[in-house]
């Protein structure tokens, strides 16, 4: 059996880095990253993308990208300009196919790894556990977010936005009210300070 008859190209487009792996279930074949060029703006972060996977091209059939911020109906929108800067309804999910030939399965990024982690990480592991449990999980990073997969299914209500809750009593920073709480301890946070 050939690597591209089995093989997923995941994509982590990251507020930080950029993450690219061909993947055949948990077995990473091969990965590659590059930082991520914020003011490039999402057109210049795909053409990264391309690059960063030009090699690859013929030896994956299905393709993954996840996202900070909402995923609907293929457009991608922000919820914290500070970690990527887009327009408001970005069509991903064409501009994806524009710039690599293949439709994605798009993803907010903190419900996919959530997913990865229920699917092939501690969670399955650990003979404790029971599969139908709720699982939750947060993420520390560029930004904040989470997911919860309960009964074996991936919850996607608030499109894994974990970190987006209004600033509250403490956090609250004078003059900055509307601040999402990761703006005060996510990884940008961390490296400010």
């Amino acid at each position: 059996m050939s690597a591209a008859s089995c093989s997923t190209l995941a994509i982590d487009l990251g507020g930080t880095k950029m993450l690219a792996a061909l993947v055949d279930g948990e077995n990473i074949i091969e990965r590659a990253q590059t930082p991520t060029d914020r003011s490039a703006g999402p057109d210049g972060w795909l053409e990264q993308i391309a690059a960063l996977t030009v090699d690859w091209v013929g030896r994956y059939t299905r393709l993954g990208i996840t996202v900070t911020g909402r995923i609907q109906d293929g457009l991608w929108s922000p919820v914290n300009r500070a970690t990527l800067d887009l327009p408001q309804a970005y069509p991903l999910a064409e501009r994806v196919k524009q710039a690599l030939g293949m439709d994605p399965v798009l993803a907010n990024d903190a419900q996919a790894a959530a997913w990865g982690e229920y699917r092939y990480g501690a969670w399955r592991k650990q003979p404790s556990l029971d599969p139908a449990q709720t699982m939750v999980f947060l993420t520390v990073s560029t930004g904040i977010g989470g997911g919860v997969v309960a009964g074996g299914t991936l919850l996607t209500g608030r499109q894994g936005l974990t970190g987006h809750f209004w600033q509250l009593l403490a956090y609250n920073q004078p003059g900055n009210d509307d601040a999402p709480l990761e703006d005060s301890i996510s990884g940008q946070w961390m490296a400010r300070q």
